[in-house]
């Protein structure tokens, strides 16, 4: 089955050293290894608020990215940067973050149930045309 992308328009704070972005892919990719994201390290420079809603979103994504495993492939996306320009004038980004669920679902702020339901539906659907497109009948179907 393929997978879902979501993008996500967010802030990244960034410390000294690699980007926060860069650290977030590198612990999930060698979490044993790497020794995981330093974040702590220079957020104290930034405001308590936009402290607290960069952990939220680290907490989300490792949620999430736990929860779906492979079916599901997380892009964060710094709206300073080119990418979350463009992003951010093709979905109409005005409140962040905003969770872009499979180029089409646009969950803005922190719907958590919101976001879980369409990541859920968008999955299903591909689910759906995968099994249609290869002939095979869905385990379960009869």
């Amino acid at each position: 089955m393929n997978g879902v992308q979501l993008e996500v328009v967010a802030p990244i704070l960034e410390g000294q050293g690699l980007c926060a972005g860069c650290e977030l892919v590198l612990s999930e990719a060698a979490p044993s290894g790497w020794g995981g994201p330093r974040t702590g390290r220079a957020l104290e420079g930034y405001p308590a608020e936009w402290q607290a809603d960069y952990q939220r979103l680290l907490e989300w994504v490792t949620a999430l990215s736990t929860r779906y495993g492979d079916r599901l492939t997380i892009k964060v996306i710094d709206p300073h940067s080119t990418a979350g320009l463009v992003k951010s004038l093709r979905y109409r980004v005005r409140r962040y973050p905003t969770f872009i669920v499979g180029g089409r679902v646009r969950i803005v702020g922190w719907q958590r149930e919101s976001l879980e339901a369409a990541l859920d539906a968008v999955l299903a659907a591909s689910a759906a045309v995968q099994g249609g497109l290869d002939g095979r009948p869905e385990p379960g179907v009869d």
